[in-house]
């Protein structure tokens, strides 16, 4: 069966420990004062805005620090996973900002994907697992899916993809 294109609205609730939401524009900042264990950014870092793009509860290995990790995509397009001790709110929320979306395939789902081959005109087919969606950009619809085959993952369109 060959998938549709269809991407479902993420209706999970934000974490509630989380000081900063989906959408939140935030500049990229070193603590003040420094926390020597969190180590800093660079100076070529600080002062990149971006947007907060998702956000999970996890420990901090260096510290010990369970709490919100938050992943930004800067303005020329860097992804970024930063406690909000590194994050500046800028104020407001980006104007332009999408739904947060979520596959329609469950991560682990067995797909068969159509490759482009080397071999011009020619495709290739493997058979992996959904391993989660495909962004280019935050600021857009998904891509597609990337599918995990053996030790390599794949970004694949829908229509590349098959259920079986």
């Amino acid at each position: 069966m060959t998938v549709e294109h269809r991407w479902l609205l993420d209706e999970t609730p934000w974490p509630e420990q989380a000081t900063l939401v989906y959408g939140e524009m935030v500049e990229l900042a070193t603590p003040h004062p420094p926390i020597p264990k969190l180590g800093w950014l660079g100076p070529d870092i600080v002062g990149n805005r971006g947007v907060i793009v998702a956000c999970v509860i996890e420990q901090d290995e260096r510290d010990g620090h369970v709490g919100p990790l938050y992943a930004v995509e800067t303005e020329d397009g860097s992804p970024w996973r930063l406690r909000s001790e590194f994050l500046v709110s800028r104020g407001g929320l980006h104007p332009d900002m999408p739904p947060r979306y979520r596959s329609d395939l469950p991560e682990g789902t067995r797909v068969r994907i159509r490759l482009e081959s080397d071999t011009l005109g020619a495709t290739t087919e493997a058979v992996g697992e959904i391993a989660g969606i495909w962004w280019t950009t935050s600021l857009e619809p998904p891509k597609g899916y990337i599918v995990q085959v053996g030790e390599y993952s794949h970004c694949v369109t829908p229509q590349q993809t098959e259920v079986i």
